[in-house]
């Protein structure tokens, strides 16, 4: 593997175009939560309908992730990754043009088949970037593609549905999609020739599916499991306070719906700076085990922010510390997934047990919570069902990572 020196000139406009890609697949999880109450006004939706059409962009990640890593395996990932934004390009349009929730749950489907193709493909292209501090560093940046997107969409809905409908701001997401996707065709055909092999059969495992070849492969697996399981209640807690916040500040605090959106984006766009801090505390050697229990800080301030405390600007600085603590979190999840690993070759299936994974946490968590929030009859249940969560994923991350070290590079 080159240098990290040897590397430099090239490695950071590809790692920048790549993370482009990611948020702009991110945005469709927060285009909808800005325009929310206007959507279940107009096409009577409930509170859970809406929420699982904001989170539904994750569906297929959630239900096939892992078996897409390997069907992906064989093709150039880089058209992968155009094909994979094209498709979310095209399915946003088609949902914006149409007017009822069977149509626009047919929509997001589809486009959660582009969303789980960039986000399989995307960080297979990264290995293929370089290795050292500098992918370290890369890895926990990427790490805040999420929340940055969800931020993005729920930013710019926000600030462009006081000029346009529901309808014209998801034509809007749709077309800048498309056109992030030209600007990745810019990428060098082998920007992946790095990337580690495939898994084959060693040290004596049979590769004809013998049982001690299963066995062995779920005991390689386990830790990537176990970080993928707590990467589902991270990623599961901060898209349902981006999801349901607006309907939130809207009902408990008279919030105008289009203020609501855009100070929930804001609340997003100034979390991002947790995972900004989680690559800088990385790259100075801090124990990523010690930043994955920032999480408790996150049903701390959902208590606060879905509870009243303080007033409108008292919920919106507990959902600060929600979004910050989050999104450090979570940007430590990507940079640990080399220590989750035994092998440098089941990097690929390790990336996808943690896309499927966290997809299952933002796919079902918002709706689950919703329904809560309706059974409690109150806002106050979003800050328990948080921390049941969180705690437990907390667990399952340290779990993740005790005793890691380097991948073994003999599996290559």
């Amino acid at each position: 593997m080159p240098s990290d020196t040897a590397e430099a000139p090239g490695f950071w406009w590809k790692f920048w175009l790549i993370y482009l890609a990611g948020v702009t697949a991110a945005t469709s999880m927060g285009k909808i939560t800005p325009v929310s109450v206007e959507m279940r006004e107009e096409l009577s939706l409930s509170l859970s309908q809406v929420a699982l059409l904001a989170s539904l962009v994750t569906a297929v990640a959630a239900v096939l992730g892992l078996l897409v890593s390997y069907l992906l395996r064989p093709y150039d990932p880089r058209r992968m990754l155009v094909g994979g934004l094209v498709v979310m390009g095209v399915a946003g349009l088609f949902c914006a043009h149409t007017g009822s929730f069977g149509a626009l749950f047919g929509g997001r489907l589809l486009e959660s088949v582009g969303y789980v193709i960039v986000v399989i493909v995307a960080p297979v292209l990264l290995f293929g970037l370089g290795s050292g501090s500098r992918l370290t560093s890369a890895l926990a940046i990427w790490g805040t593609f999420m929340p940055v997107g969800l931020a993005v969409g729920s930013f710019a809905g926000g600030v462009l549905s006081t000029w346009f409908d529901w309808q014209g701001w998801l034509t809007i997401a749709g077309a800048v999609t498309l056109v992030v996707a030209v600007a990745t065709t810019r990428l060098p055909a082998d920007i992946a020739a790095g990337r580690p092999a495939p898994a084959r059969a060693a040290h004596g495992v049979s590769a004809k599916g013998h049982p001690r070849n299963l066995r062995s492969r779920v005991r390689r697996l386990a830790r990537p499991i176990a970080l993928g399981a707590g990467f589902a209640t991270i990623s599961g807690a901060i898209v349902t306070c981006v999801t349901l916040y607006p309907t939130y500040l809207h009902e408990e605090f008279d919030v105008p719906t289009e203020t609501a959106g855009t100070l929930t984006g804001i609340v997003s766009f100034v979390g991002v700076a947790g995972g900004f801090l989680a690559s800088a505390l990385l790259r100075r050697g801090k124990d990523v085990k010690h930043l994955f229990l920032v999480a408790l800080l996150m049903p701390a301030g959902a208590f606060a922010a879905f509870g009243g405390v303080g007033g409108t600007w008292g919920s919106v600085s507990s959902a600060l510390v929600v979004a910050l603590s989050n999104e450090l979190v979570v940007a430590s999840v990507f940079a640990a997934i080399p220590l989750a690993v035994r092998a440098t070759s089941d990097m690929d299936a390790a990336n996808g047990l943690v896309a499927q994974l966290g997809s299952i946490g933002a796919l079902a968590a918002p709706p689950l919570v919703g329904l809560a929030v309706t059974v409690a009859d109150g806002w106050w249940a979003v800050g328990p069902c948080l921390l049941v969560g969180t705690g437990a994923g907390t667990v399952l991350l340290c779990l993740a990572t005790r005793a890691a070290s380097a991948p073994d590079l003999s599996h290559a």
